[in-house]
């Protein structure tokens, strides 16, 4: 992966410098892919209308999610079922829940950028993503909708 596109990956899902280059494109489309995406509606964006290109469009993107998907299934690291899912719009509050890397105290303490892991309401818990939407009680109003944690992905992937 080339810096910039890691560069560019980790700004995207607020990660920090050591989330593998795994875990930040698994959410993003992988720039090589991309880059063909691109290349083939540029090319037929020469002498082509507006509705022809946007059906190019449609069917790249098609093509690079079936690219991705295929390359995903060959490293054995999933089933297809995320990318398929209709539920649960992933935003970067998301992402760092699921990757562990964000905002929270007990990642950010790692560094040294705090001097505690521990929650400021909860002092004898540390605050990390299933701290903050499931036990502590400075969030428990704002997310009393979040489904338990062992249904969260079950939920997203439904339809």
């Amino acid at each position: 992966m080339s810096i910039p596109y890691r560069l560019s990956a980790l700004g995207t899902i607020f990660g920090f410098r050591t989330v593998s280059d795994e875990a930040a494109t698994v959410l993003l489309l992988p720039e090589d892919i991309l880059v063909n995406e691109m290349e083939k509606i540029y090319m037929a964006r020469i002498g082509t209308g507006d509705a022809v290109l946007m059906g190019v469009i449609r069917t790249e993107r098609g093509t690079s999610m079936a690219t991705w998907q295929e390359r995903w299934n060959t490293a054995n690291k999933g089933d297809g079922q995320w990318i398929r899912r209709r539920n649960g719009e992933i935003n970067f509050h998301l992402r760092q829940f699921f990757t562990g890397h964000g905002g929270y105290r007990k990642y950010i303490y790692r560094f040294r950028h705090e001097v505690s892991p521990q929650c400021p309401n909860c002092p004898i818990l540390d605050e990390d993503p299933e701290h903050m939407l499931y036990q502590c009680s400075r969030y428990r109003e704002v997310v009393s909708s979040v489904p338990p944690l062992e249904g969260l992905v079950a939920f997203m992937l439904e339809g």
